[in-house]
C-alpha cells in the first residue's frame, strides 16, 4: 500500500474549531491528489465536528474525545478507547494523516490508528516513533522557524505527494446563515454604505475581525487582500468607528 493508492483517507484532527478551518487547504490537497473516488474522513473532537460538517472537502466525521487533549472530560478507565479503536479499524481506512500543532505530541494519535490497523500513517513528529509511524516528518518548530498553521499542514501532506493549486480555506455556509446575517446587517443599516470602494451587496461575502488575531492564523493566500474598514453609519455615537479588516472571501460555495 502507498499514498498514491490509498482510497480510504482519514485526517486526525483532535482539536477545536478553528485549527480544523486551518486544516482544509491540506485536506483539499489528499482529495485533488489520491486515486478517483478517494474518501476524506475527519477524525475530530465534538466542537471540531461543528465545523467540519461545513467544509466541503470532508466526506465523513468521527467524533472522539481523546484523553491526551486538554479539554476532555477525565474518566475512570479505557472503555470507550478500546470500542473506538475497533469502530475506526471496522472502517478499514488505508491512510492517516495526523495533524497538530508544534507543541502537541502525535505519538498518542498514531498508536491509535496503529492499534486500528491503519497502515500508512503520516505525522511530524519531533521524537524517534519507531514503527507507530510510517511516515515521519521531523519537527522543526518552534527551533527553527513557525509557520502559519495552514502552511504546516500543506507542507506536511506534501511530503506524500499531496498538494493543490488552491491554498484557501473552505467553508460552505448554510444559506440560511447567510439570509440572517443579512437581516441582521439590515438592521443595523450597515448595508446602505460600507465606507469601502464598493457597496456591501456587491461583495459577495466579507470578514470582518476586529482586532489583531494570532499570526498562526493569519491565512492570506495569493490573491487575496486586507482592507480597512472606515467608520460603520448609523451608529448611536459616530466618534466610536469600527475598525477592522475586509476582503472578499473567495470560492464561494452554496
Amino acid at each position: 500500500m502507498t499514498w498514491d493508492d490509498a482510497e480510504r483517507v482519514i485526517c486526525v484532527r483532535l482539536d477545536a474549531m478553528g485549527d480544523v478551518l486551518m486544516t482544509t487547504p491540506a485536506l483539499r490537497a489528499l482529495r485533488e491528489s489520491g486515486p478517483v473516488g478517494r474518501s476524506i474522513t475527519l477524525l475530530t473532537s465534538p466542537s471540531g465536528a461543528a465545523v467540519a460538517r461545513l467544509i466541503p472537502e470532508v466526506d465523513a466525521i468521527l467524533t472522539y474525545d481523546a484523553p491526551w487533549m486538554k479539554s476532555t472530560t477525565r474518566r475512570e478507565d479505557g472503555a470507550l478507547d478500546r470500542a473506538f479503536i475497533a469502530e475506526l479499524r471496522a472502517a478499514r481506512f488505508d491512510a492517516a494523516a495526523i495533524c497538530t500543532v508544534y507543541s502537541q505530541n502525535p505519538l498518542p494519535a498514531a498508536l491509535l490508528c496503529h492499534l486500528a490497523d491503519i497502515p500508512l500513517r503520516l505525522a511530524h513528529c519531533r521524537e524517534n516513533p519507531y514503527q507507530l509511524l510510517t511516515d515521519r516528518v521531523a519537527e522543526t518548530e518552534p527551533a527553527t522557524t513557525i509557520r502559519h498553521e495552514a502552511r504546516r499542514q500543506l507542507d506536511l501532506v506534501a511530503t506524500v505527494g499531496a498538494k493543490t493549486a488552491n491554498e484557501r480555506l473552505s467553508l460552505r455556509v448554510p444559506e440560511v446563515a447567510r439570509t440572517t446575517i443579512a437581516d441582521r446587517l439590515d438592521n443595523l443599516g450597515i448595508n446602505d454604505q460600507t465606507g469601502s470602494d464598493c457597496p456591501i451587496e456587491a461583495l459577495p461575502a466579507r470578514l470582518v475581525r476586529p482586532g489583531r488575531p494570532p499570526p498562526g492564523r493569519s491565512w492570506v493566500p495569493p490573491g487575496l487582500h486586507w482592507r480597512p474598514i472606515r467608520a460603520c453609519p448609523g451608529r448611536s455615537d459616530p466618534g466610536r468607528s469600527w475598525r477592522g479588516r475586509v476582503h472578499p472571501l473567495p470560492g464561494r460555495r452554496s
